[in-house]
């Protein structure tokens, strides 16, 4: 079973995340698991996590974390955490490196400057944890399933964590339909039946150079990555001045409402992150972004 481990800071940001996590649990027959960061202002770690202005003590923050569950639970399972000290140690003895479980966090300001991405929970969050992470952006309102999936891939080889394994089986899910094919005399059916039968999920290569990579390879680099093992899929490149544009350009261009990717954060350590690709679409995306982090 799946579980949607939600930090929440009881803000808009974090609950239009929860509502998203919700929205998938239910899809894949999931659990969401709450969790909320009570830090001593002074501590290292209070820095990457919001506290709620109005939470004043541990009881009025479980009162509060209790309610939230018990709406939560009219959909799907929830259960929860209070944390008061040491989160990243808490969270990486709960989740471990097993697969099965996904992180998910809100992005309140995507149009942040990257300076300000320092102190960002997700960037912390990918560059201490070998999990899979779902950023959701404030400016995307959960509320349905998302209908097209862009993975993006480089042409460096990556070793994954075993938690990557999750990622396969919930693009599955998310993309298989129980309704049937149907064509009638109707006009739109056709084009209702070719978007059906086209993968909802797009692989996706953008390089800078002039000369464009083989698609071959870039089917190749996808296949050896396992993301998209088992997953319908159709693959495409894109030739961008700017990775990182080209990346959002492209997804616009194929309507995508999910971007994956995986996260190359041991190729730029320390504040180095902040000036990577990754490290920009994780900050300013405007659609929900699923990454995974290498090791």
């Amino acid at each position: 079973m799946l579980t949607f481990h939600v930090l929440t800071d009881f803000s808009a940001a974090a609950t239009n995340a929860l509502h998203y996590a919700v929205v998938l649990a239910r899809h894949v027959g999931g659990v969401v698991h709450l969790w909320h960061m009570l830090l001593p202002r002074h501590s290292a770690e209070a820095a990457y996590f919001d506290i709620a202005p109005a939470i004043n003590s541990p009881a009025q923050a479980q009162a509060v974390l209790l309610e939230v569950a018990r709406k939560v639970e009219q959909y799907v399972p929830c259960t929860t955490s209070l944390l008061l000290e040491n989160p990243m140690q808490h969270l990486a003895a709960a989740l471990q490196t097993k697969a099965g479980q996904v992180l998910v966090v809100g992005n309140a300001n995507p149009a942040k400057v990257m300076s300000a991405a320092a102190s960002s929970t997700a960037l912390h969050l990918v560059q201490t944890l070998a999990q899979p992470l779902l950023v959701v952006p404030n400016t995307y309102r959960a509320g349905a399933l998302p209908r097209r999936i862009v993975l993006d891939t480089d042409r460096q080889k990556v070793r994954l964590p075993v938690a990557a394994s999750t990622i396969p089986n919930l693009l599955a899910q998310l993309t298989t339909s129980s309704q049937p094919l149907t064509l009638s005399h109707l006009p739109g059916d056709v084009e209702n039946l070719l978007n059906r039968i086209i993968p909802s999920v797009v692989g996706l290569h953008v390089y800078t150079s002039s000369a464009s990579p083989e698609m071959v390879d870039v089917a190749n680099n996808i296949q050896e990555t396992g993301l998209l093992h088992g997953v319908a899929h159709t693959v495409t490149s894109a030739r961008h001045p700017s990775i990182e544009e080209g990346i959002r350009y492209a997804a616009t261009r194929h309507h995508a409402d999910l971007l994956a990717f995986v996260t190359r954060q041991r190729m730029y350590p320390g504040r180095q992150f902040l000036h990577s690709v990754t490290a920009g679409l994780l900050a300013h995306s405007r659609i929900p972004v699923l990454t995974i982090p290498e090791i």
